[in-house]
C-alpha cells in the first residue's frame, strides 16, 4: 500500500486553478506512491478543521491554493502533538511563502516536490492563540489581500492589491500609536506599519533583507515604520524603505524570539494576509521547527543568529 496523503483544495484561489489542475496533480502522486484523499474547502476554517483531524491518520497533509489556504493548513497542523510533514501547491494570487521557499509553479513539478521534495522544517509564528505562517501586520494595506475583491484578484493579480491599497492612502490622517517590547528592549510611537515576519517577500514583493533572514533560525523578523511628520519624511522614508536602509528614516528593523504589542485601542491585524482580527494588546512568538516541508531545494539554513535592535534617532 503507498503512503496516506490528505489534500486539501481550495477551489476559489487564484484564477480558479485548482479545477484544471487537479487530475494531474493527482495523477503525479498516484504515480509517487502516495493514496491521495481529496477534501475540497467549501468556507473558511475548513482546511484548518481537516488539517487537524487529520493527525494519526495520514503521513503528509498538502494543500492547494493561495496564502490563506497555507495559513489554514499549517495553523491546523501546528496543532499536532508531533511534528507535521508537509507539501504545498500554490495556486493563488501572491503566493509569498512559494517565493520564499522556491516551490515550483508548474502544477506537475510541485506535486512531484510535495511527493518527493527534500524536507525542510520551517519556524511559524504564534499569534496569540492563532498562528501564521510568514507574517502578521498591521496599518497600512495590511487589510489590502482580504479586502481586494477576489474577482479582481483572479482578473488582475499582484495589480489589484495596488489599486485597492492606492484607494486607501487619503485615509492614512495618523499613524497607530505602539509600545513594542522584547527581549532587548521597548519601542514607543506612532507607526503607519509593523509587521512580524518569516519571509523573504511580503505582498509579492521583495525588499527585506535576504543575507541575513533564515526561515529555520528561531527567530521572527519585526519591521516597524514610523508615521511621517511632513512631506520630505515621507520622500525620505520611501526612499530608505526601496533602498532598504533599514535603521533610518523612521524604519526600524529588528530580530525577536518573542515581542509584544500594545496600544491604547483596538488595532486590525493580519495574518497571512487573512483577517486577524482587532486587538489592544497581542504577544507574537516564534515557534521553532514547527512544521517540516517537502521543498524543491532547501533554503540556505541558519547555524546560529544575534538579536539586534536599531535606534532611528
Amino acid at each position: 500500500m503507498g503512503k496516506k496523503m490528505l489534500l486539501i483544495v481550495n477551489p476559489c484561489s487564484g484564477k480558479r486553478q485548482a479545477k484544471n489542475i487537479l487530475f494531474d496533480v493527482l495523477d503525479t502522486l498516484c504515480k509517487a506512491g502516495w493514496e491521495p484523499t481529496v477534501r475540497i474547502t467549501q468556507s473558511r476554517g475548513d482546511g484548518m478543521q481537516a488539517a487537524m483531524e487529520a493527525e494519526g491518520r495520514f503521513d503528509k497533509v498538502v494543500c492547494i491554493g493561495g496564502d490563506g489556504t497555507l495559513n489554514e493548513m499549517v495553523s491546523g497542523l501546528a496543532r499536532w502533538k508531533e511534528r507535521p510533514f508537509a507539501g504545498y501547491i500554490p495556486t493563488g494570487t501572491t503566493n509569498d511563502f512559494a517565493a520564499t521557499l522556491g516551490f515550483p509553479k508548474a502544477a506537475k513539478e510541485a506535486a512531484l516536490t510535495a511527493a518527493e521534495g527534500d524536507a525542510f522544517t520551517c519556524d511559524i509564528g504564534r499569534f496569540d492563540e492563532r498562528f501564521f505562517v510568514y507574517i502578521a501586520a498591521f496599518g497600512a494595506f495590511t487589510d489590502v489581500a482580504y479586502s481586494t475583491d477576489q474577482q479582481a484578484k483572479n482578473i488582475f493579480g499582484r495589480l489589484a492589491y495596488l489599486f485597492q491599497g492606492m484607494l486607501e492612502l487619503p485615509s492614512l490622517q495618523q499613524g497607530q500609536h505602539m509600545r513594542v517590547t522584547c527581549a532587548e528592549g521597548i519601542i514607543e510611537d506612532d507607526f503607519i506599519f509593523g509587521g512580524v515576519s518569516n519571509s523573504l517577500s511580503i505582498g509579492g514583493f521583495k525588499g527585506l533583507p535576504s543575507g541575513d533572514i533564515f526561515l529555520d533560525d528561531g527567530w521572527l523578523e519585526v519591521l516597524l515604520v514610523r508615521m511621517p511628520k511632513s512631506a520630505a519624511d515621507l520622500s525620505e522614508l520611501i526612499t530608505a524603505l526601496l533602498s532598504q536602509q533599514f535603521g533610518q528614516h523612521g524604519i526600524y528593523f529588528f530580530k525577536a524570539q518573542s515581542v509584544t504589542f500594545q496600544s491604547d485601542r483596538p488595532v486590525a491585524w493580519t495574518l497571512d494576509g487573512e483577517d486577524g482580527g482587532s486587538r489592544e494588546s497581542v504577544t507574537i512568538q516564534c515557534i521553532p521547527g514547527a512544521v517540516t516541508f517537502s521543498v524543491g531545494r532547501c533554503p540556505e539554513r541558519k547555524v546560529e543568529t544575534v538579536a539586534m535592535l536599531e535606534d532611528t534617532e
